[in-house]
């Protein structure tokens, strides 16, 4: 046996490791504990940008099928993957003057760019699409039948969400040794790629470099951190002045990447990173996009409506109990969406593709699996600018939030209006207690959703295959911290009604009507 098949070997060793760790984390049914104290090994688990660069260089090497890995854009002889220096694709709903009347848009990156012409902030060097505000490169896989189903997976646009980014990295590894016969036909009929931590500079779990945990209402201006946004200290305004019109994120830290996915360029695309998403889009015009998330923690409970105390968070939301009390079984594990047209072939598949993985995960793990349902904890429409909006040039836009964050939610500075801060919630820190099982509910969905979409390329669904039948989440647990809202701050953990019935506001993916929970 050669240098070369050691290596490949020890490779493989691994991966079976992590294979059989998830699989024996499958078996764990208790829900997260509610406060830990962080320290360096909390996030061992986790892979460091570096890390990601380095198992991307090598894993064309060793790999026993064909793939491409590196840089998402294409920039100079960067050696990345999809060019964007090419004109914008024909017949699609966009916004094909998004540089002017009199200007023709020379290329998809000069139209990204352009979406800034307000005058507002944002990046408008055509030359940095394709890295992180801090210069950090996105990085990307490409594998399978380039003439297959053209499947793209984005993990990590949020940074404090970081078991999908472990999860795809498994798959991609598993998929690179060839082996199977479910593997072989997602090889065989997919172009699959995959965007590894959309959000590199938020996303970085090093607590010995990294913010991990900034003091509400400060500037972040060191080059890394672990954290919902990007990093960019002139998000907001940064105090100095108003924020911009629309503005999304924390200010002073960086901008929410999941709401800046104007693919039909008809709004700003502030973040860099955004602009990079976007770009790629375009050039590889996806069928399927497939966005892996973290989510706060749901239940599926029946609710006491007899115990709901009115405004009893934030000054606006009700809490309430569990009829008969909060069990494994019905703590939610995976909130899938399917958002494309409503009646088009798309909806179908993304409905369709949303049941088979809620099926795998009920089968697989102890918990509950539903319908995507958010809690609107502020104002403004949350879906504006996520994801969902590749429906309008014709992909189907799904994907997946499972339990991710510890219970406390921040306090932070989401805009400045005429001066004055305006506060809003922001989620924190994973929590590590439950990373091991959410990182294999990760690989466990993803796998079944490639399985299933490259069935899908010789058999599409022909209806929603009962995605309306799964329920929304009953509730919404969280807890207001004395150290972040002061008198706002609640007893320990509260449970949120997720329930339109009773006026608290809610965005529901899926274009499924508002059937009863």
């Amino acid at each position: 046996m050669n240098m070369r098949e050691v290596i490949w070997m020890l490779s493989k060793s691994k991966l079976w490791a992590l294979l059989i760790g998830g699989l024996a984390s499958a078996s764990i049914s208790a829900s997260p504990q509610l406060h830990w104290q962080s320290n360096s090994q909390d996030y061992w688990q986790l892979s460091r940008y570096q890390d990601l660069q380095f198992q991307l260089s090598y894993l064309p090497y060793f790999s026993r099928v064909k793939m491409q890995t590196g840089p998402l854009i294409i920039n100079g002889n960067n050696g990345g993957l999809l060019n964007i220096d090419q004109a914008l694709p024909a017949n699609l709903n966009i916004n094909y003057q998004v540089c002017g009347e009199q200007v023709e848009t020379d290329s998809i990156r000069q139209a990204v760019v352009c979406t800034v012409n307000d005058g507002g902030r944002g990046n408008v060097n055509p030359e940095r699409v394709g890295a992180s505000t801090q210069g950090r490169d996105l990085l990307a896989i490409r594998m399978g039948n380039p003439n297959g189903t053209r499947v793209m997976v984005i993990t990590q646009q949020h940074g404090n969400e970081p078991a999908g980014t472990e999860a795809a990295l498994s798959i991609v590894r598993w998929l690179s040794i060839g082996f199977g016969r479910k593997t072989k036909t997602i090889l065989a009929n997919l172009d699959l790629l995959v965007l590894l931590r959309a959000n590199p500079d938020g996303g970085e779990p090093d607590p010995d470099n990294c913010s991990l945990n900034p003091i509400p209402g400060t500037v972040i201006d060191n080059d890394c951190a672990l954290i919902r946004q990007n990093v960019d200290p002139m998000a907001g305004g940064a105090f100095a002045e108003n924020s911009e019109a629309d503005f999304v994120g924390i200010v002073g830290r960086g901008y929410d990447l999941n709401r800046y996915h104007h693919v039909t360029l008809d709004k700003p695309i502030r973040p860099l990173e955004s602009q990079a998403m976007v770009a790629a889009a375009l050039a590889f015009q996806p069928e399927v996009v497939l966005d892996l998330h973290g989510d706060l923690q749901k239940t599926d409970c029946q609710l006491d409506f007899t115990s709901i105390k009115p405004a009893q968070v934030l000054g606006q939301l009700p809490t309430v109990n569990c009829l008969h009390g909060q069990t494994a079984h019905n703590f939610r594990l995976l909130s899938p969406f399917a958002d494309a047209l409503p009646g088009s072939p798309q909806q179908f598949l993304a409905q369709s593709l949303a049941v088979k993985v809620m099926k795998k995960i009920d089968r697989v793990f102890v918990g509950s699996t539903g319908r995507f349902s958010q809690v609107q904890l502020g104002a403004g429409n949350i879906s504006s600018g996520a994801t969902a909006n590749y429906q309008h040039i014709g992909a189907a836009a799904g994907g997946w939030e499972t339990v991710n964050f510890v219970q406390d939610l921040r306090a932070d500075v989401t805009a400045v209006h005429l001066g004055q801060p305006q506060i809003g919630v922001n989620p924190g820190l994973p929590d590590p207690s439950f990373l091991s099982k959410q990182i294999w509910i990760n690989r466990v969905a993803l796998f079944e959703a490639l399985a299933t979409l490259a069935n899908y390329s010789d058999n599409a669904p022909d209806d929603g295959n009962g995605f309306c039948d799964y329920p929304l989440a009953q509730g919404l647990q969280a807890s207001l911290p004395v150290e972040y809202w002061g008198p706002q701050a609640t007893n320990g953990a509260v449970l949120i009604p997720i329930e339109p019935s009773i006026g608290v506001p809610l965005y529901i993916s899926g274009n499924c009507p508002d059937n009863p929970l």
